[in-house]
C-alpha cells in the first residue's frame, strides 16, 4: 500500500511538472489552444490586463495549494472507504493524510488521522466479536475472513495470528477450493465473482501469489472483454444495427471501458432510436388526420435533427392540416353562435384558443358567448322568480 501511495504521489507531482513545462507558452500559443475563450475573455472583461494570460498554471499553485489537492483527494477516499467498508482505501487515505500533516501540519489532516484511528479500533472490536462467534459455531472459514480483515487493519494483532496458526491446515484446503472456483469463474467471464474470491483468499493469506496473479488476470481479461464488446458495438453501429450496438456498448461500460468513448456513441444511438420512433409516430398521426398530435412529434424530430428524412415537408403538411382544422372549427362555431347555440359555440372557440389564442376574432366571440349565456342565465332566474 505504501508503494502504491508513493507511485500515486510521483504521478501527481510529475503531472505538475508536465503542466509547468507545457504551459511555458506565449500569448499566441494560448490563442491556438482555446481561441474562442481567449478572445471572449479579453472582450468581456477588458478591465483585466491580457498579459495575465501569458502566465502558466503553476504560477498560481503554492506549496500549500499542492498539499490541498492531496488533502481533498484523501477526504474523498476516506468517505468512499467508510461508506463501503473498504479497508485498503482507508489505509491509502490515511497515508495521504499522514503525508500532508507531516509536511504542513494541517489541522484537517490531523482530524482525519484521528478519525481513521478511531474507525480502525471500532472495526477491530466489531470484527473480533463476529469472528469469535463464527469460530464458536465451528465455521472456521467465515471466521477466517474476519480475522483476515483484522490483520489488514492491524498486522500484529495477536488473536488473529493465533487463529491462523491454529487453523492453518483447514484454511489451506479451503484456499485451494476458492482458487479453483475463482479460476472457473474467470474462464466464464464472471469477473466480479472471480475477483471477490481471489480477494477473499488474500484475507486468509495476504501473500498468496496465485490470488495476486488471479486479480491481475481478472483485470486483464476484463479489459479484453470490454474492448471486444466496444469493437462489436462499433461494428453494429456502422451497420446501423443500433439496438445491438447499444447492447454491446452498455456491456463494455459495465466492464469499465472508457465512459467518454462510449457516451459519444450511446448519445448518438439514443437520438437515432428516438428520432425514428418520433418520426413514425408523427407519420402515423398525420395519416389518421390527428394533426395536433402529429405536430408534437414533428417538433421532437426537428429538435433532434431538422433535416431528418422528409420532416420539413411533412411538418408543412401538418401545419396546413391544422390550419384547415382550425378554420373548420371556427366556421362551425360562428354558425352555432348565429343559431344562438352559445354554449356549443363557446366550447369550440375555447378549443381553438387552446392552440392559438389569437386566431382571428375568437376572443371577441368568447366574450360575446359568455355575455349571452350570462344574460340568458339571468333572464331564466328572474322568470322562475
Amino acid at each position: 500500500m505504501k508503494k502504491s501511495f508513493i507511485i500515486l504521489l510521483i504521478i501527481f507531482l510529475s503531472s505538475i511538472v508536465l503542466i509547468s513545462n507545457g504551459c511555458q507558452s506565449t500569448n499566441n500559443a494560448i490563442k491556438e489552444s482555446k481561441p474562442e475563450f481567449y478572445d471572449k475573455a479579453i472582450s468581456q472583461f477588458p478591465e483585466y490586463d491580457s498579459k495575465i494570460l501569458k502566465k502558466s498554471p503553476e504560477e498560481y499553485l503554492t506549496k500549500e495549494g499542492i498539499f490541498s489537492l492531496i488533502l481533498n483527494q484523501a477526504i474523498n477516499y476516506y468517505n468512499q472507504a467508510v461508506s463501503n467498508e473498504d479497508i485498503d482505501l482507508l489505509i491509502q487515505a490515511g497515508e495521504m493524510f499522514y503525508y500532508v500533516y507531516a509536511n504542513i501540519g494541517s489541522n484537517v489532516a490531523e482530524m482525519y488521522l484521528n478519525k481513521i484511528r478511531e474507525y480502525k479500533q471500532k472495526k477491530i472490536v466489531e470484527y473480533t466479536n463476529i469472528a469469535l462467534k463464527y469460530e464458536k459455531n465451528k465455521d472456521i472459514i467465515t471466521a477466517a475472513s474476519y480475522w483476515g480483515k483484522i490483520l489488514k487493519i492491524d498486522p500484529n494483532n495477536k488473536q488473529a495470528k493465533e487463529f491462523f496458526a491454529k487453523n492453518n491446515e483447514t484454511i489451506k484446503k479451503e484456499i485451494q477450493k476458492y482458487l479453483e472456483n475463482a479460476k472457473k469463474l474467470l474462464e466464464n467471464q464472471r469477473f466480479d465473482e472471480a475477483e471477490k474470491l481471489y480477494k477473499t483468499v488474500l484475507l486468509f493469506d495476504p501473500k498468496n501469489v496465485e490470488a495476486q496473479n488471479g486479480i491481475q488476470k481478472v483485470k486483464e481479461e476484463k479489459e479484453k472483454a470490454a474492448l471486444n464488446y466496444f469493437n462489436k458495438g462499433k461494428e453494429a453501429f456502422e451497420k446501423k444495427d443500433y439496438n445491438s450496438a447499444q447492447k454491446f456498448f452498455k456491456l463494455a461500460l459495465d466492464l469499465g471501458y472508457d465512459k467518454k468513448a462510449i457516451k459519444n456513441y450511446l448519445d448518438k444511438i439514443e437520438i437515432i432510436l428516438n428520432i425514428e420512433k418520433y418520426y413514425q409516430s408523427c407519420l402515423d398521426a398525420y395519416n389518421k388526420k390527428e394533426f395536433f398530435v402529429a405536430e408534437d412529434f414533428a417538433k421532437k424530430v426537428i429538435n433532434l435533427d431538422p433535416n431528418y428524412k422528409d420532416i420539413k415537408d411533412l411538418y408543412e403538411k401538418i401545419k396546413k392540416g391544422i390550419e384547415d382544422t382550425l378554420l373548420a372549427w371556427y366556421n362551425q362555431a360562428v354558425e352555432l353562435y348565429n343559431q344562438k347555440a352559445y354554449d356549443k359555440a363557446l366550447e369550440l372557440f375555447q378549443k381553438i384558443a387552446k392552440y392559438n389564442p389569437n386566431y382571428k376574432d375568437i376572443q371577441n366571440y368568447i366574450q360575446m358567448c359568455n355575455a349571452k349565456l350570462q344574460a340568458l342565465s339571468g333572464s331564466s332566474s328572474s322568470g322562475s322568480g
